[in-house]
């Protein structure tokens, strides 16, 4: 049975009290408003992780499709590290992680945004180093330029068949979900229901071995 859409009122409710809820950010000054099925976050929070985890707050009330993230990043720290003190604690996080060759990675800051230049050998490689990288005190947004250079090439038509069979041994209702590969790219088009299945068709094409790119495109249906 077709679920009933939902009133934006409700909608701002709940995401306003999922981010009261969440005790592993700083939502005092987060303001919300919603059109149709659209959340629009506004106004500030101390660090670029929080702005991340409001966002991910925000998707998981049902009638959400989509966020507008406009929270701006203020840190509260003092004193607030400089670009050079961001620069090597970025360093010294990438270089600890066992998973990344950090010795690739080219690391700049300005104004405490983190910009990451270099290579790594995969896809959700490139995903870690910025989540590792966003996660760092001070920082306010991270531009990731890395490019992925796959140790092993792999086809687009292999490629594409793995993620079909990961897609057949996932909970999601692949049905409405376009899979298409050129150049070691994916793309992803189509429906699906929520954010969950959104999240987990993309970290499916994220972690499928000689991907190099993933835009996806896919849109959470509306109810």
């Amino acid at each position: 049975m077709e679920m009933e859409r939902r009133n934006p009122d409700d909608i701002r409710a709940d995401v306003s009290s999922q981010l009261f809820w969440d005790s592993s950010l700083d939502s005092s000054d987060i303001n919300v408003d919603v059109a149709g099925n659209k959340v629009i976050l506004t106004g500030s929070v101390p660090s670029y992780s929080d702005r991340l985890e409001a966002e991910e707050d925000a998707y998981a009330i049902p009638g959400v499709t989509s966020v507008d993230n406009q929270l701006a990043v203020s840190p509260v720290i003092s004193p607030i590290p400089s670009d050079d003190d961001i620069r090597m604690r970025v360093e010294n996080v990438l270089d600890w992680n066992p998973i990344i060759d950090a010795s690739r990675i080219d690391i700049s800051v300005e104004d405490g945004i983190v910009t990451l230049k270099g290579a790594v050998d995969s896809y959700w490689q490139k995903d870690k180093a910025w989540d590792l990288a966003s996660n760092v005190s001070g920082v306010v947004d991270v531009v990731n330029e890395l490019s992925v250079e796959p140790l092993e090439e792999v086809s687009d038509e292999d490629i594409r068949d793995d993620i079909l069979n990961a897609l057949d041994r996932s909970y999601v209702d692949a049905g409405d979900v376009n899979v298409s590969v050129k150049g070691c790219v994916v793309t992803l088009d189509g429906t699906v229901h929520d954010y969950n299945e959104f999240r987990t068709v993309e970290q499916i094409a994220d972690f499928t071995a000689g991907v190099c790119d993933v835009k996806n495109n896919l849109v959470i249906a509306s109810v």
